[in-house]
């Protein structure tokens, strides 16, 4: 009852606040207020303006009475869209694509309001319905909440109080005597979202959540819903790992008895992606409270299982973006644990194995493995290989649900090793240490490796004569400054206004060089005459190598022997194993390396590319070229031009480039014969790249990353990407793998390749290419 008062009384302060303030304050006011903004609002803002009638303020009352008008369109339109929601939901039984995308066209109405809309208005639609109806709607109600406490856009804190609200109405026909199993699911979500509240008492929103973990564990038991039991169990050890109230030795406790109990059930034979998730948690626990030996064991045996399942993701686009991103962090927990250890080159090795493995998924997915010089029949058993697991997937199912004997995963993880040892075996790609990265070396060179963590970036430096790499660390402000600078300043900028851009570089990329420290990195660079750049992340998207020294050198001045980049020590292996040098009898006249191939002006709208492509094939002989309309992805395959572009030394495009930010493995390079227009109104979305609204690149006739995936160049020295955003990668991902055209090529094969990190005209190229 006191609370009622109390709300009764904020709703007539607000009135009053709305009566008394200037004219034009009033939508600032309402806004500061929305949580006031609801039903219960309109009565007294209605009550309030009868009374003014009644004392004769007519002006007044007609003026609250239209506020109140107003405030109804305001709360209808939220209760149109929630209706809507939920068929879609109920329709599509929860389909994420389905629910997705109509929430990210509404984040605007994804607020407190919505939440207080839902909760009136299913709860009295609920006490109107018969019990098997009030079941269905329960249904949809936990299917909704699911989605939006998932959904990754909008205001997070909102579509938390969103789905809370929608399991506790949930909660009120899944009872524990009439739908247990029902009831204790719905208490473990429920007990997700109040561990994930952001608004609320923090301390209290883990009480709230262990309680309702707790009650849910009454009906999944381990001998009853043993996946389940251990489901909730792994989420009561992260409650009770992150519990504010109590004992502190004893929350740890409780919370590594759960993590412990949830791993009987997940285990790596049976559950290995669930055995790997709760490891993590495990781990996670021990790092925080600086037990590192345990907390690196336990990451290792997550990381082994992770490796184990490459190539098995579970469901849907969202399900493998989560999955990444869990395993991104898991990696870089490693990476802290053996910083926090002193085992300095094991952390490198872990930043290493991490890239590896993100590129290795990448290559292994059902739409793109590696063709190449593969035997068919390689290609044949590792298929047999994928079906096998999938049937032996189904079968394990099965015999589960129908609580069978016969449940021996001794088959399925032999067919996961044989599937692992034969990846390895194809793309050639193990774990690289430590003495192989300085193995790359020669005294007069260098690697600078960064990795961005959560609370600062660190530059590791590796030399050949140094059994440990050297380390720059920066603090917590620096990352934020490159952050706030990398993504408001110098890419906002470019996509808004490119001529800008261009005008402030300079004074753009004396801010990074100092952001990054460059002076104290080089410092640490005594008697090296070469440095190989490796990037991580969005520091892929930056010509660090143009960066101005203190000195007033540029980077790639201060080097004699020269400046060049690596996606990582593991692709920069790769293509060293390929890059076989020259003999040194081999004169000008000589064929060895000399075959040329060219890709020159396919759209015939580049002035200058014909000169050029033209000017530097004067250079080679033999040299082939396929110039403008000639220059089709189909004339690719055919002979003799399908030998001269496999075998080549030297690899030439000028044309137009791409990156998809949607499709990564679509980004390429545009050929001749690829522009429709008009866009047919039944053409498959992935198959075009919208230029305009009636202009679309069918990218079946370019040379795509997937393209470039499948292709072999066992001969190539070097490739030339003449083309704008060749050198681009998708800065908005999170993985620790820079995937984009120039480590394609380099998986084909190629030793070296020369990109653009931007739109470049052809004026330009031709001038630079030339000198």
């Amino acid at each position: 009852m006191f609370m009622n008062e109390q709300r009764q009384q904020a709703y007539l302060n607000l009135i009053q606040s709305l009566l008394n303030c200037p004219d034009g304050e009033e939508p600032e006011i309402l806004a500061a207020n929305q949580d006031l903004l609801d039903a219960d609002f309109l009565d007294v803002l209605v009550a309030v303006a009868e009374m003014m009638a009644q004392e004769g303020n007519e002006n007044t009352a007609n003026w609250l009475i239209n506020l109140a008008t107003i405030l109804a369109r305001y709360l209808y339109e939220p209760f149109l869209f929630l209706i809507e929601v939920l068929q879609a939901t109920a329709e599509s039984r929860g389909d994420a694509q389905v629910v997705y995308s109509l929430l990210a066209a509404n984040t605007d109405k994804l607020n407190l309001l919505f939440a207080d809309v839902l909760r009136r208005w299913a709860t009295t639609t609920l006490e109107e319905m018969q019990p098997d109806e009030a079941e269905y709607l329960a249904a949809v109600l936990v299917l909704f909440s699911n989605r939006i406490r998932e959904f990754p856009l909008g205001d997070k804190a909102s579509n938390m109080e969103i789905a809370i609200a929608g399991y506790e109405i949930a909660l009120t026909v899944y009872t524990r005597q009439a739908l247990p199993q029902d009831w204790a699911m719905t208490q473990n979500n429920l007990g997700t979202a109040y561990s994930n509240r952001i608004q609320g008492d923090r301390a209290e929103n883990l009480e709230s959540a262990i309680a309702a973990y707790t009650a849910a564990l009454e009906v999944r038991t381990r001998q009853a819903l043993p996946q389940e039991w251990a489901t909730t169990q792994n989420n009561l050890g992260t409650a009770y790992r992150n519990r504010i109230q109590g004992d502190r030795a004893e929350n740890l406790e409780s919370a590594i008895a759960a993590y412990t109990a949830a791993l009987e059930v997940f285990t790596r034979q049976a559950l290995p992606q669930n055995h790997a998730e709760t490891l993590f948690n495990l781990g996670l626990l021990y790092q925080q409270e600086k037990r590192y030996t345990l907390a690196y064991n336990t990451f290792e045996s997550a990381i082994e299982t992770v490796e184990s399942l490459r190539g098995e993701i579970v469901s849907g686009e969202e399900s493998k973006r989560k999955q990444a991103e869990e395993w991104n962090a898991l990696y870089r927990r490693m990476v802290e644990v053996c910083l926090a250890l002193q085992e300095d080159t094991q952390a490198v090795e872990y930043i290493e194995r991490s890239k590896t493995r993100n590129l290795v998924e990448l290559l292994f997915t059902h739409d793109c493995y590696p063709k190449g010089e593969i035997p068919p029949e390689v290609k044949n058993q590792l298929q047999q290989l994928r079906q096998e697991i999938e049937e032996e997937k189904r079968r394990l199912e099965q015999a589960e649900q129908t609580q069978s004997f016969d449940i021996n995963r001794s088959k399925l993880n032999q067919l996961r090793q044989q599937r692992e040892q034969l990846m390895s075996r194809i793309i050639g790609f193990n774990p690289i240490r430590y003495s192989e990265i300085q193995n790359l070396l020669d005294e007069e060179t260098a690697i600078i490796e960064w990795y961005i963590f959560n609370d600062c970036f660190r530059a590791f430096i590796i030399t050949h004569d140094k059994d440990k790499p050297e380390i720059w660390p920066s603090n917590a402000e620096d990352l934020e400054k490159l952050v706030n600078w990398t993504f408001d300043e110098y890419l906002e900028l470019y996509y808004d206004d490119k001529l800008k851009w261009r005008y402030c570089l300079h004074n753009q990329l004396t801010q990074l060089a100092e952001i990054l420290h460059l002076d104290e990195i080089v410092s640490l660079l005594a008697g090296a005459k070469k440095i190989i750049l490796v990037p991580h992340r969005y520091l892929h998207l930056l010509p660090i190598h143009a960066l101005q020294l203190a000195s007033g050198e540029y980077l790639i001045d201060k080097f004699p022997n020269g400046v060049s980049y690596a996606p990582s020590c593991q692709l920069l292996h790769f293509a060293k194993s390929k890059a076989t040098p020259p003999s040194p009898q081999a004169g000008r006249g000589s064929n060895l390396f000399c075959n040329f191939f060219a890709i020159q002006n396919p759209t015939d709208d580049l002035e200058f590319t014909d000169i050029e492509v033209e000017t530097i094939a004067d250079t080679f002989h033999p040299h082939h070229i396929l110039k403008k309309s000639a220059a089709t992805e189909a004339a690719l395959a055919e002979q003799p031009n399908a030998d001269n572009f496999h075998d080549a030394h030297w690899l030439h495009f000028s044309c137009h480039g791409y990156f998809n930010f949607n499709f990564p493995l679509q980004s390429g390079l545009q050929l001749a014969d690829t522009l429709i227009s008009p866009i047919p109104t039944d053409a498959e979305a992935t198959r075009l790249l919208k230029i305009s609204d009636d202009v679309a690149i069918d990218l079946e006739k370019c040379l795509t990353l997937e393209d470039i995936f499948n292709l072999s160049f066992p001969n190539c020295r070097l490739v030339t990407l003449s083309a704008c955003e060749s050198g681009l990668v998708d800065f908005t991902n999170t993985s620790d793998e820079c995937i984009g055209l120039p480590s394609g090529f380099i998986k084909a094969g190629t030793a070296n390749v020369v990109s653009s990190l931007w739109a470049v005209d052809d004026f330009s190229t031709a001038c630079a290419i030339g000198e």
